[in-house]
């Protein structure tokens, strides 16, 4: 009896310890995503319709499979299909960067409909340009995001700068 006393304060001593350095890790831990925010316009164009949650990240894994840790997601379509901009939540921004490097090197094997055109460096991040499916095609990392644009060819330029704006 004398020996549970001290074996109980031991146990709820490292219990403690164990649920302090939990929490600490949790308020470590990059941000959680928080994909949600369309832009109303890209490029003069009006957000027409879009998807959001369950369904944004279901339509994400059914292109790319389940290796793809997606926790939040939108999709957002405008000016009647002229551009389409996906939005992919990951829990921190190194499984975006490891996203964004297996759909990079996937895309260099030769097996989908895109083709590499160059990449281009927007501060300390690489936007991928591609083409592919009629329009041309842009994927970066923004912070805790995965963010692909397709767009017409015709104002593809302008497109990508404002989403680059908005997702720094």
């Amino acid at each position: 009896m004398k020996r549970a006393f001290p074996l109980g304060l031991i146990t709820a001593g490292i219990l403690l310890s164990l649920a302090a350095f939990g929490q600490i890790y949790r308020s470590n831990r990059e941000p959680v995503a928080t994909a949600g925010i369309l832009p109303v316009q890209i490029a003069g164009l009006d957000l027409n319709s879009s998807e959001s949650g369950e369904a944004a990240i279901s339509e994400f894994t059914s292109m790319h499979g389940k290796e793809f840790p997606v926790i939040s997601g939108d999709i957002g379509h405008y000016g009647n299909g002229w551009i389409t901009l996906w939005v992919a939540g990951t829990s921190t921004d190194s499984i975006a960067a490891e996203m964004v490097s297996s759909m990079q090197a996937r895309i260099a094997e030769g097996n989908s409909p895109f083709t590499p055109v160059k990449e281009i460096q927007n501060g300390n991040r690489t936007v991928y340009v591609l083409d592919g499916m009629g329009q041309k095609h842009f994927y970066f990392k923004s912070k805790n995001l995965v963010i692909w644009l397709a767009s017409d060819a015709s104002i593809a330029d302008g497109a990508i700068q404002q989403t680059l704006e908005v997702y720094p």
